[in-house]
């Protein structure tokens, strides 16, 4: 993945944008912790070059991503198993309620029962 100026100066501008809309519509201004604003933006800027430049933390996102993909996966199988026909796309078109509900659903309750066991 090639980064450019261009990029860089596009997300370090998209970050000072937010923080000053935030800055504009906050209740508070003065208790504002612009020590910890940078810290935090800092924290996030090292985290993103872990991710785009440390091959073993990319292996570990793109196995978190397939794992992510394969519980679509079966999210998907059981509403085709459930709705059958209603889910294919070729016959009846996208339908929000039978293609993408499922699916919120299954993730709230996953997150859940995560929280539940104290995962989350």
């Amino acid at each position: 993945m090639d980064i450019s100026f261009e990029s860089i100066g596009r997300g370090l501008l998209g970050i000072t944008t937010l923080t000053a809309i935030l800055y504009l519509f906050s209740g508070n201004r003065r208790a504002i912790s612009w020590k910890l604003v940078v810290s935090g933006i800092l924290f996030q800027i090292l985290f993103a070059l872990l991710v785009l430049k440390v091959p073993f933390v990319q292996t570990g996102f793109e196995w978190v991503s397939k794992l992510f993909v394969k519980v679509l996966d079966f999210t998907r199988e059981g509403s085709t198993f459930i709705f059958n026909g209603l889910m294919d796309t070729s016959s009846y078109g996208f339908i929000f309620a039978f293609q993408i509900l499922p699916t919120i659903i299954f993730f709230s309750a996953l997150t859940s029962l995560l929280f539940y066991f104290g995962i989350l």
